[in-house]
């Protein structure tokens, strides 16, 4: 009997080991998979250099002078400036696509777009993941608006209101093999416009010693963090740690550092403020903002 009872306790405790490991095992794929997907979606190079004599300040930034001594890389990136993203098309178009009726053109919007993702661009191949993710969204309201029924998609307004006749709108889960409404397409869009509204306007407001890591981060958890996987927040947690300096960054956009390109980043902040806040009233007055 008491032969028997040990045999009892070995055969739990083995299981209870193999139960042990499993969860381990769990916990490891749990930690590796958004590290993964960060390190497929960007350049090993842009990796700060595993050196201990750069300095790290409370806030988590890097010796700014150190790291471009050190670090061939960045200090490439000073010397170079893109005009592919200009300010001042991304506020023409915002601005423009604000009707007289309160509503939102398409056509404007996804031109503001276009800007914002040349914005995206210049913070590094590691928004990648989310860049073209975004990509994605934009084709597909660009097929409705070349489609058959696509002065139906003229405005957000119109869309809505034609999806919802239409029954094109799933509430309660995605549509399947089908092509995703208008309507959700829209949404995802409308939360990723949010952390680029709230992240250009801490960029406004910030100084030469901000953390862009910091800047973007706290953009991210107050707006799009939100609707993401916990998965996809650790790998964007991962890629905002690999963001430029401040300075670089500004130098990258060919923005000087100065009172008139704080003047233009807070027109467009405004201007996306608005299209951003018109939008959001459209969805809840038809009770679609937590589509899935």
């Amino acid at each position: 009997m008491v032969v028997r009872k040990l045999q009892l306790m070995k055969k739990q405790a083995r299981v209870g080991n193999r139960g042990k490991t499993r969860r381990l095992l769990l916990a490891g794929v749990v930690v590796l998979i958004p590290l993964l997907i960060y390190l497929i979606n960007t350049n090993l190079s842009q990796f700060p250099p595993l050196n201990p004599w750069i300095s790290v300040h409370e806030d988590g930034q890097r010796d700014d002078h150190q790291h471009r001594a050190e670090n061939p890389v960045a200090q490439g990136s000073t010397q170079q400036c893109s005009n592919n993203f200009q300010i001042h098309r991304l506020q023409a178009a915002f601005h423009a696509s604000v009707t007289k009726d309160e509503d939102i053109s398409l056509k404007s919007y996804l031109e503001g777009w276009t800007e914002l993702q040349k914005f995206m661009k210049a913070l590094g191949s590691v928004f990648g993941f989310i860049s073209d993710e975004l990509s994605n969204k934009m084709k597909i309201i660009y097929q409705y608006q070349h489609g058959a029924t696509g002065k139906a998609y003229s405005t957000v307004k119109s869309m809505i209101e034609f999806e919802l006749r239409n029954d094109q709108v799933n509430f309660s889960e995605l549509g399947g093999e089908r092509l995703e409404s208008g309507s959700r397409t829209l949404l995802r869009l409308h939360r990723a416009l949010q952390w680029l509204q709230l992240f250009l306007g801490q960029l406004r407001s910030s100084h030469e010693n901000s953390s862009m890591y910091q800047m973007c981060a706290d953009a991210y958890w107050r707006s799009l963090g939100k609707h993401h996987s916990w998965l996809v927040r650790q790998a964007a947690a991962l890629a905002f740690l690999a963001l430029p300096t401040r300075a670089e960054f500004l130098h990258i956009l060919c923005m000087r550092d100065g009172v008139e390109s704080k003047a233009q980043l807070h027109s467009s902040v405004l201007a996306i403020e608005r299209v951003y806040n018109i939008t959001q009233h459209l969805y809840a007055q038809h009770r679609m903002l937590e589509l899935p």
